[in-house]
Formats: structure tokens, C-alpha cells, sequence
């Protein structure tokens, strides 16, 4: 029976991936040291250098992972979906990083952002998704152990985290969160009327420049 992070690898088919790893000459991504021991940290974890690393990766594919490594693999390829799991959306997070350790198969899920914050609506959504996928004591499959964290320039702000599942959450009860270094000084491109006003029917464009 293959296992979760063995599932997890093949069920992988984001093009930005496989972009990303042709650039580098890398067929798969590694995490570098640093950035390993600050997940690890942040996580009370030590994460192997051979742990599955993927971008933009499908709740869908981490559901169907779970499952089959828990229920095998049907030889007609066909499987009961009656709480309707495998939704056939988009939805994704941002990094996922999968290893086994101590016979549990560790997932943790991050979300990234760069420039806007997260909003309660947005959060609120996956939060709900992935209590149903893995359960509300995170307990759905026993042999994963899910963890979950978000990464952005600052801290988020006034996130309502109280019916998010308890191990989406740190043990104080706070949302984990690391540190993103975004380059200073990154241009903005705007549409905007001839008064510089932004306009989403306008006939200019504005660049400017933030200042660190």
C-alpha cells in the first residue's frame, strides 16, 4: 500500500512546479537548512532534508492522499466520496511539506502572503475545508499528523480564530506565524484616470514605488 507523502508525490501535477524545478535543475524541491530549522522551530518539529515539498498544492490531492493511504487503493481506481471531500475546486495551499517520522506522517500547510492580509471570510473558508478533511481533533487519520501556519511580511491582524479547529493553532491559542523578507522597494502598477485617480476603466497606468 503506498504511503501518504508517496501519494502526495504522485498526485502532484502543478506546471508551476515542474517549471520551477526544470529552471533550477532540480527535479524536486529542497528545502534549505535554514528554512528547515525555522518550520522545524516554529513547529516543535526536526524536518529531514528528504521531506516532500510542494507549491500550490490542491486540498483535494492531500484528502485523496489520506484516504487511499489509509484505505488502499481500489483496483477499479474508483472510490466513495459521500461526504463529498474531493470537491473538484481549486482551493490549494500555498506550500505543503510532508515527511515520516516516529510512524507518523507529519503534513504541514503553509499560506503566504506578500503584499494584502488575510481576511476572516478567506480564512474562515479553509479553516472549515480542512477540519473536514482531517477532523476537528486533527485525529480524522490517525497515522497524519496535520500542522498548519501562515508566513507574511507582519503578524496578521485580528484574524477571528475561534472556531477554527484547535490544531490549526498554536499551544496558546494564537495562529502560528513566521516572518516572509519581501525586497524593499517594490514597484506597483495601477490603473488609473488621467487625474491619477485608480479607475478600473481608466486610460493610464501609475507606477510607484514603496519605499521599504
Amino acid at each position: 500500500m503506498p504511503t501518504t507523502v508517496e501519494l502526495l508525490a504522485a498526485l502532484n501535477r502543478k506546471e508551476r512546479f515542474f517549471l520551477v524545478a526544470e529552471a533550477l535543475g532540480k527535479p524536486t524541491f529542497e528545502l534549505s537548512a535554514a528554512f528547515r530549522e525555522r518550520v522545524g522551530d516554529a513547529f516543535d518539529l526536526s524536518i529531514p532534508t528528504s521531506a516532500f515539498v510542494a507549491m500550490d498544492y490542491h486540498l483535494d490531492w492531500i484528502y485523496a492522499s489520506l484516504f487511499l493511504s489509509d484505505q488502499g487503493v481500489d483496483a477499479s481506481g474508483v472510490h466513495a466520496n459521500p461526504d463529498g471531500l474531493i470537491s473538484g475546486n481549486q482551493e490549494d495551499v500555498d506550500l505543503i511539506i510532508a515527511f515520516e517520522a516516529e510512524g507518523l506522517t507529519h503534513i504541514i500547510m503553509l499560506e503566504a502572503k506578500a503584499e494584502t492580509g488575510w481576511t476572516n471570510k478567506q480564512a474562515g473558508s479553509k479553516a472549515s475545508r480542512l477540519e473536514a478533511i482531517f477532523g476537528s481533533d486533527g485525529r480524522r487519520f490517525p497515522a497524519s499528523g496535520p500542522h498548519y501556519g501562515l508566513i507574511s511580511p507582519r503578524p496578521p491582524q485580528q484574524l477571528a480564530t475561534k472556531e477554527w479547529p484547535r490544531w490549526m493553532l498554536a499551544g496558546d491559542g494564537t495562529v502560528v506565524w513566521m516572518p516572509l523578507t519581501v525586497p524593499p522597494q517594490r514597484a506597483k502598477v495601477t490603473r488609473v484616470n488621467e487625474s491619477n485617480h485608480p479607475d478600473a476603466a481608466g486610460k493610464f497606468f501609475s507606477m510607484k514605488i514603496r519605499k521599504p
